[in-house]
């Protein structure tokens, strides 16, 4: 069964609209906000009221499809930064493991090499104390 669209009434310019969509109530009335605020934005410019209603729609359009890029610039530069970091900890880890792993193979011949030692002192002993 196909689910139910929400309605709900937004102003925009001073008009009210109904919009239908699947989205919450809180997120279509942010997305009609964004879109009065960038209404009465573009108000604030004298030439923009000289400007028929198509024109005025199309700067509308602009102006919101300008943000949506300046956004994605952003959004892939930060990705782009967070994929750098993360390639750097993964070396580092790398290194680390690296690092570990030479430290417990240096444990290892650092205890074979006490137990040598170990051993020697004990041959010395063993002969110093049989020559007598």
């Amino acid at each position: 069964m196909e689910e139910q669209k929400r309605r709900m009434e937004v102003i925009i310019d001073g008009k009210v609209y109904t919009l239908a969509g699947d989205e919450s109530e809180e997120y279509m009335q942010r997305i009609a906000s964004y879109v009065n605020n960038k209404i009465q934005e573009l108000k604030e410019v004298p030439s923009y009221k000289k400007l028929n209603k198509e024109f005025q729609s199309i700067l509308l359009a602009l102006n919101i499809s300008d943000d949506l890029y300046k956004t994605k610039e952003i959004l892939k530069a930060c990705q782009e930064e967070f994929d750098k970091k993360d390639r750097e900890i993964y070396e580092k880890n790398q290194e680390i493991l690296t690092d570990k792993m030479q430290m417990e193979t240096s444990d290892k011949l650092v205890d074979e090499y006490r137990n040598k030692i170990n051993e020697l002192q004990k041959r010395i002993i063993e002969l110093e104390t049989g020559a007598r």
